[in-house]
């Protein structure tokens, strides 16, 4: 996130004072002196580095890249040196415009109204706010509307105005569930906290101030974690569970002290010291009080002196110290050059407490009388925003409900968070697993896939010598069946000579009939001829025909078991597509007696016609 990444030193110098602006405004006095203390410490270390980003800008093109560098020096310098920031906030607004660049425009506007709430131009800091959220509505930099309501909440808290400065702490809370920024939202609870602390309500305090606590340790914000700890012990002061008080302010001092920053440990010692003095432990609370006051002086810091001091006038009064009152006296006077009206009325209330102490009843009665005079006054100053806060009360409360379910939210999305990632490392062992099952059967398949492969060539070969021996039987049964069709040619040839022989006999015969012995032995030798050769032919035939076409009689008789053996011959010379004139030659018999027999035989087989009697006969 840019505020993160580009300003992190200038975000955790902020993260670090913000937390510190409650306590300074329930004591009343201006928070900017301790708020520059550590900023200048932390600026001089910023310095030699961004003097070299500096001149870089100078060499650059007015392009967005140009204005991104321009708003972090403007964050950078915003808390420290408002002009130079307002220099460079301004240019970059310029160019941003120039360029059409809204999410600059914005950002531009937004810390622009940051350096004049440092400049405690309250009323110029709400406008460019105002204007900011204008030009940010709609650019979808959820960053900056996250920024623009934790400014706007501290803005209204500087006010006084709680009920509003909770409506933006709550904002912010909601806008960082879509953008995670720990470290404001952890602030905005420390504030929401605070508030609560104002308006009396220590055990809501504490809430806020515990969910603030977990996400400072969360993200190691050690300045964080202090203050949320001093926080926590002034809650536990004011519900008077004075162990777990100290618990806290001590726990905070400790890591102040770690930290070495003198501001916040003068305030943890401030802490230490008022509580003492309730637990009446006068000599230790001297102790913290006197440490206090001098690191205020040290820091210049008047009203932590002033502070300091009428707590250590109480605890010496007290223990019957007479620097009790003078301490008091002396205090009182620097208050009252400060113009701090809060500071002085809590001076004279600390003066009647001591002149009632001391038996000095008309002093006594004089510093409560001014007292109240003060507060009075105070009083009609806030009595029109008090009207508005109780009437907003309600409206503070469902506000109070909403946090609260932020804040269950929140540990529900902490645990879906978890249920995510169990999820998440669930479902890569799946994925592993799946990738590993997949190669593994990947691989499995090429495997297959290499044997289908063979097998299919092992296949197409055999369908190949299937074809080929089919091919050369096919041809063997043709060359067969031209062999038959030739001996069948050739039996009509030798029938037709032999008819011609027996024709020339019978005309010799009928020459020699006077001759009747001759005329016997021609008929005898006709006879003979005849009956030799229609035997010898067709038992050749039907040998070759048996050897070719093996099984066709079986077929024939399945199909129709009453057929004679002429029709059977007549089959199958009709077979080999032989014409009734063919067959009637082979078989000595008339062409119309052939045509009676394949009446006959295709009446026996259920055929209706010749047309389907011989592709029948071929086919069997």
């Amino acid at each position: 996130m840019f505020y993160l990444t580009r300003n992190f030193t200038n975000l955790m110098s902020k993260a670090v004072v913000l937390p510190f602006l409650p306590v300074t405004l329930l004591f009343g006095f201006n928070p900017k002196a301790g708020l520059m203390a550590i900023i200048m410490m932390i600026a001089s270390l910023l310095t030699a580095a961004g003097q070299k980003t500096e001149n870089e800008i100078l060499s650059m093109p007015d392009d967005t890249a140009k204005v991104n560098r321009l708003l972090g020096l403007g964050e950078k310098y915003c808390s420290i040196e408002n002009d130079k920031a307002l220099s460079y906030l301004q240019e970059a607004f310029t160019i941003a415009t120039t360029e059409n660049y809204t999410k600059g425009i914005g950002r531009s506007l937004l810390w622009q109204g940051r350096v004049y709430y440092y400049k405690d131009d309250y009323k110029l800091a709400d406008k460019y706010f105002s204007l900011a959220e204008s030009a940010l509505n709609g650019s979808g930099d959820r960053e900056s509307m996250v920024l623009l309501s934790f400014f706007r909440g501290e803005l209204c808290k500087l006010r006084g105005d709680y009920i509003n400065a909770i409506n933006h702490y709550t904002d912010v809370l909601e806008l960082t569930r879509l953008v995670p920024n720990k470290v404001i939202s952890s602030t905005s609870y420390s504030s929401i906290g605070t508030i609560m602390l104002l308006r009396n309500d220590p055990e809501k305090a504490l809430g806020y101030f515990r969910e603030a606590l977990r996400q400072k340790k969360e993200i190691d914000d050690r300045y964080g974690i202090a203050s949320v700890m001093s926080q926590i012990g002034k809650a536990y002061e004011d519900l008077a569970v004075y162990d777990s008080s100290l618990y806290y302010y001590h726990e905070a001092l400790e890591i102040r002290e770690e930290m070495k920053a003198s501001r916040v440990i003068a305030s943890s010692k401030y802490d230490m010291g008022g509580l003492l003095i309730l637990l009446e432990d006068y000599d230790e609370a001297i102790k913290y009080l006197e440490d206090a006051r001098k690191r205020y002086e040290e820091l210049e810091e008047k009203t932590g002196v002033c502070i300091s001091n009428y707590l250590l006038a109480k605890a010496l009064d007290a223990q019957g110290s007479p620097r009790g009152l003078a301490l008091a006296m002396n205090t009182q006077q620097l208050a009252a050059r400060l113009h701090n009206p809060d500071l002085v009325s809590r001076g004279y209330s600390i003066l009647a407490d001591i002149y009632f102490r001391k038996g000095m009843f008309e002093q006594a009665y004089h510093s409560l009388e001014q007292h109240k005079k003060i507060e009075d006054s105070l009083f009609s100053a806030d009595k029109e925003r008090f009207l508005l806060e109780f009437e907003q009360k309600f409206q503070s409360e469902q506000k109070d409900h909403k946090i609260a379910r932020l804040r269950d939210e929140g540990k529900i999305q902490r645990q879906n968070i978890l249920i995510l990632s169990i999820s998440s490392f669930t479902l890569l062992a799946i994925l592993v697993l799946l990738v590993i099952l997949f190669r593994y059967k990947s691989q499995a398949l090429k495997r297959s896939a290499l044997l289908m492969e063979q097998e299919n060539v092992i296949h197409a070969q055999e369908s190949r010598i299937r074809d080929n021996e089919n091919r050369m039987l096919q041809e063997q049964l043709e060359g067969k069946n031209r062999e038959l069709a030739s001996k069948a040619l050739e039996m009509i040839r030798f029938n037709d000579t032999i008819g011609s022989i027996i024709e020339k006999l019978e005309g010799l015969n009928n020459k020699e009939e006077t001759n009747a012995e001759l005329s016997s032995q021609i008929r005898a030798i006709i006879h003979e001829l005849e009956n030799q050769t229609k035997q010898n032919i067709w038992n050749e035939f039907d040998r070759i025909f048996k050897n070719i076409h093996s099984g066709f009689y079986q077929r024939l008789l399945d199909r129709c078991p009453d057929l004679t053996p002429t029709e059977i011959k007549t089959a199958a010379l009709l077979k080999l597509n032989l014409t009734t004139k063919e067959i009637a030659a082979i078989t000595f018999k008339s062409e119309g007696g052939i045509k009676t027999t394949r009446y006959r035989l295709r009446k026996k087989l259920n055929l209706s016609s010749d047309d389907k009697l011989i592709p029948f006969l071929m086919q069997i």
